[in-house]
């Protein structure tokens, strides 16, 4: 496939959290309905551990099918007419999709990766206490508090981007039913909508003129269906992979080493003993980032997983998919979430990757060159003054001092973790930031793998989204009729009394709990 030009007029550059071109959804308070439902989540469910006991990837959801052989026009998304062959388990659920509620879809989100607080900051300051990036906490940890992980929700009524509030209001945020509603409250106030229908992913989709090739994946063909939500982890590992540049130059004693002629990549003047000291070839460097990303992102998915169990919705996780597919990288095949992606020259591009830059206005990737970057120096600039820039960790402007001293302290990056005296002596100290010489070592690199590679990071794409999972409520028909034990280790309760316990007053389109092979009443062993 060829890699697609930059979009014309991506729009101008925008800081983290600029939604220029996007529109937030509209909130509205919580009615004591909802704040019940949000109590009973947090006060009423099993245990963490009860919930590792049973949970499952559930993939059938009401309205779904499995290899029934019979052609079906995917309306909602490519407009193709598709067809899964038959097969031995061919099932066309019997019920209509029936969607998230808002308040099923605020819980998830809230905890895939919503604010809990501020961050602790326990990193000592001879232990690259500078390399910390922000304050708030979050229920998914981030390396060096990042946050370079967004989610993207896909439903019935498109595809928003969910980001709550950048600072903590308080350090713990949820301390007991007065804060229920915060889950709402950033749910509605904390989305971007991004599109205004699902996108166009055209399971199954190759180059015109193929007839095997699924670059979603064979087993993804209920994917973004009707009724369902697909929660998408996107990552921006360009900011991890120079954020652990300045990490490696300033506190490892590792530099960025070309693979082909084993020379420095551009930093040799800083090759010395207590500076840089030990190479590291470039594309083993870049797969530690996309390490770091991906383990951010599985523990997003985790929580999704476990957060579906407790309510008793469905949680289908996936990773078996091309992602710079879904992210748009090949729009005369499908045009996916309309990310944009930088033409690279295939001389020079080391693994003939798709290099997404992100979605202008939304979701912008720290990555050389690209309208928000154009060069070396301001790209890695800009990560510096994440950590000490106005309104950063360790800002040492008057006004960053001034804000110092205690949880809950307004500006100086959201309040500091510690007390005035632990605040004044961190800041007072100069291996808190980043030294003058790290950051020059940093850009010339930069500068040498664009020069050779015409991008950088230069072997993995700085926007991933490859790890994800869809909910929905379950068709336990499907469990019932193709599991062994009639779907008793299938059908939790949680599951089984799942619209009562959610959708009071309305109808169970699955029929209730149904009585399982031992006679009891839930399907569950006596």
């Amino acid at each position: 496939m060829k890699i697609p030009r930059l979009r014309a007029d991506p729009g101008p550059p925008s800081a983290p959290g600029n939604d220029a071109g996007a529109r937030r959804a509209p909130g509205g308070p919580a009615t004591g309905e909802e704040l019940a439902l949000v109590s009973n989540a947090f006060e009423g469910q099993r245990s963490l551990f009860s919930l590792l006991s049973t949970v499952r990837t559930r993939r059938m959801g009401l309205g779904y099918r499995a290899e029934t052989g019979e052609e079906e026009l995917f309306a909602w998304s490519s407009g193709r007419a598709v067809l899964q062959p038959e097969g031995p388990l061919h099932y066309a659920s019997r019920a209509e999709p029936v969607p998230l509620s808002e308040v099923e879809e605020a819980l998830v989100c809230w905890a895939a990766l919503g604010p809990n607080g501020l961050a602790l900051a326990d990193v000592p300051v001879q232990g690259a206490l500078a390399g910390l990036l922000h304050r708030r906490g979050r229920t998914a940890p981030s390396s060096s508090g990042d946050l370079g992980v967004d989610l993207f929700v896909v439903g019935d009524h498109g595809v928003f981007l969910y980001r709550p509030p950048v600072e903590p209001a308080a350090p713990v945020e949820i301390r007991g039913p007065e804060d229920y509603g915060k889950i709402l409250s950033w749910y509605r106030d904390g989305r971007v909508q991004v599109l205004d229908r699902r996108p166009d992913i055209a399971w199954p989709g190759g180059p015109e003129g193929t007839h095997n090739v699924r670059p979603m994946g064979p087993g993804q063909y209920n994917l973004n269906r009707p009724g369902s939500t697909w929660f998408l982890p996107v990552g921006d590992v360009g900011l991890e992979w120079f954020n652990q540049l300045l990490v490696s130059y300033e506190w490892s004693g590792f530099y960025l080493q070309d693979p082909d002629s084993g020379d420095p990549a551009g930093c040799k003047e800083w090759i010395r003993p207590g500076f840089l000291e030990v190479g590291f070839p470039i594309p083993a460097f870049d797969e530690l980032a996309l390490m770091l990303h991906a383990g951010q992102a599985g523990c997003v998915v985790q929580n999704i997983r476990l957060a579906c169990e407790a309510l008793g919705l469905g949680a289908w996780t996936m990773g078996s998919y091309a992602d710079d597919f879904v992210l748009g990288a090949y729009p005369e095949i499908a045009t996916g979430l309309g990310f944009s992606f930088l033409e690279r020259d295939p001389a020079t591009n080391p693994s003939a990757t798709a290099t997404c830059l992100g979605l202008p206005g939304v979701k912008e990737a720290v990555v050389v060159p690209s309208p928000r970057f154009p060069d070396a120096a301001s790209a890695v600039r800009y990560v510096k003054e994440l950590r000490s820039g106005p309104g950063g960790v360790l800002d040492r402007s008057a006004a960053g001092n001034a804000s110092g001293g205690g949880p809950g302290n307004d500006g100086g990056g959201g309040g500091s973790p510690w007390t005035p005296e632990v605040d004044g002596a961190v800041r007072a100290d100069p291996r808190a930031y980043l030294s003058d010489w790290a950051e020059e070592a940093a850009i010339a690199t930069v500068e040498y793998i664009v020069a050779k590679h015409g991008c950088c990071p230069a072997y993995v794409s700085p926007v991933r989204a490859k790890l994800s999972v869809q909910a929905h409520h379950v068709d336990t028909a499907f469990y019932r009729h193709v599991a062994a034990d009639g779907g008793i280790g299938a059908l939790t309760p949680d599951i089984e009394h799942h619209f009562a316990n959610w959708h009071p007053g309305e109808p169970d389109p699955t029929g209730g709990p149904a009585t399982g092979p031992n006679g009891s009443a839930d399907g569950w062993p006596s």
